[in-house]
């Protein structure tokens, strides 16, 4: 596939080396010279220097032939022109990088007419994700499918846990219930295990269930399972902005550090709830006014990957439960996950939502990705599908006689909105939503579960 990518910040140039590993025809747009340099040497890539909103760059990118568009600048009206002129040159499909906001609504009829996809927002998606493992604090990350019913969440094992020694088929014996340890990380290791697994102490297990089960089973594994309290966001930027905007319905007492007086004004007057405080967030005496040490949750978002790793490893010195932290490159992730310090990668959550959409468009079938998400460290990935009348083999016969390739795993089935975990002798029905754990790469379509084709009778 032909793809245009304006934009080679965090988010643009994690999508070009992904794309372009997926094995897709990349040509990347961008002013500034020093990225091109540094694009054109890292990445088998062709980068142009320019603006996309130059007609003259956009044909030399290749816009009439292009399939897809995909604009990332920081710069709104820039990514929404630049679509409309790949779109008018010739290019099938366009996505655009915005904030939600009065503007962006107003331009929903365009984005129907033009085939504008205009909800690729990181901010939003990381925020999302944040708000989700602030429900489940056992978690260490959650992946929702099938808006909810289905949850993935990966903990880690503590010393002391009852499930130390003991085997999977144990496991479920003594904890029953409708939920299936998917996945498992070990070190840096990441494999799906079988019943005869023994779980050891600081395995990071992925469990598929919904969210009552998982609550259930947390509450008999003595995890925690109530949400938190008193929430400290360092940072009023977009991605602070978000969070305010998700946990204003929860019973959270939210305290936000915002140096820029315009912006405290913004956020007081939008989230009355909000405790907004103007200051400077790496003065360390000043977060001491503000109860710090009592706070259960923390998570800073101010800056840079230093600032915010630096804030975050002072919340962890002075014993805060929970610790997020924004990072825009894996530079610090090692230390951070020492320390037991949570992060969140907003391009990281865009690439995902990109990728699982261009494998959609890209497989051609009537069994599209509907979501993806990467785990154990972009090892593994989860993805859904919805089986379409037109995989009659894959429903034609119990799960255990299908050829599923090796390391591929149907962790849950949605049917009629009740999530069942398949055993060996369940059959897949039209209509059903699957989840699949596979190596990362590996499956781009239904049809890639097995190891012959999908095929139409």
């Amino acid at each position: 596939m032909n793809i245009i990518i304006s934009g080679c910040g965090n988010v643009g140039y994690h999508l070009a080396r992904t794309l372009m590993k997926e094995g897709h025809n990349v040509t990347v747009i961008d002013a500034d010279p020093e990225v091109c340099q540094r694009v054109s040497r890292q990445l088998d890539v062709l980068c142009l220097q320019g603006s996309a909103l130059d007609l003259d760059v956009q044909n030399a990118a290749g816009a009439d032939h292009a399939y897809l568009f995909i604009a990332v600048t920081r710069d709104e009206k820039a990514n929404m022109l630049s679509a409309l002129m790949a779109r008018h040159s010739g290019c099938r499909i366009a996505l655009i990088r915005m904030q939600e906001s009065t503007a962006l609504k107003s331009l929903s009829l365009l984005s129907q007419d033009l085939n504008l996809s205009l909800s690729l927002n990181p901010d939003e998606l990381a925020a999302r994700e944040l708000v989700r493992i602030l429900e489940f604090p056992a978690s260490v990350n959650v992946d929702s499918f099938s808006a909810g019913r289905v949850e993935l969440m990966e903990f880690e094992v503590q010393p002391g846990s009852a499930l130390i020694g003991k085997n999977l088929t144990a496991i479920r014996k003594a904890y029953p219930g409708r939920y299936l340890f998917s996945l498992c990380l070990r070190g840096d290791q990441a494999s799906i295990p079988r019943g005869d697994f023994i779980v050891q102490a600081r395995d990071h297990l992925t469990l598929t269930a919904s969210r009552s089960q998982a609550l259930a089973l947390f509450s008999r594994l003595k995890l925690r399972t109530t949400g938190i309290r008193q929430l400290l966001i360092l940072g009023g930027g977009d991605l602070g902005l978000s969070l305010c905007q998700q946990l204003a319905d929860q019973p959270v007492q939210i305290t936000l550090v915002e140096k820029d007086p315009a912006r405290c004004a913004l956020i007081s007057t939008w989230f009355h709830k909000v405790d907004v405080c103007r200051g400077d967030a790496t003065n360390h005496p000043f977060l001491q006014t503000l109860n710090f040490d009592a706070m259960d949750a923390l998570i800073a978002v101010i800056g840079s990957d230093e600032i915010n790793a630096m804030l975050a490893l002072y919340g962890r010195s002075r014993q805060i439960g929970l610790v997020f932290c924004r990072q825009n490159t894996h530079s610090y992730l090692p230390i951070l996950h020492e320390a037991k310090i949570r992060t969140v990668m907003p391009k990281d959550l865009a690439t995902e939502q990109i990728l699982g959409y261009v494998r959609s468009i890209d497989s051609r079938d009537e069994n599209p990705i509907i979501t993806l998400h990467t785990l154990a460290g972009g090892q593994i990935e989860a993805l859904e599908f919805e089986i379409g009348p037109d995989a009659r083999r894959i429903v034609a016969a119990p799960l255990q006689a299908l050829p599923l390739k090796k390391n591929i795993l149907i962790t849950a089935v949605l049917r009629h909105a009740q999530m069942i975990i398949p055993g060996g002798r369940d059959q897949l029905q039209t209509g059903d939503f699957i989840i699949v754990l596979a190596p990362a790469g590996q499956v781009h379509r239904l049809a890639d579960l097995l190891e012959t084709p999908l095929r139409s009778v």
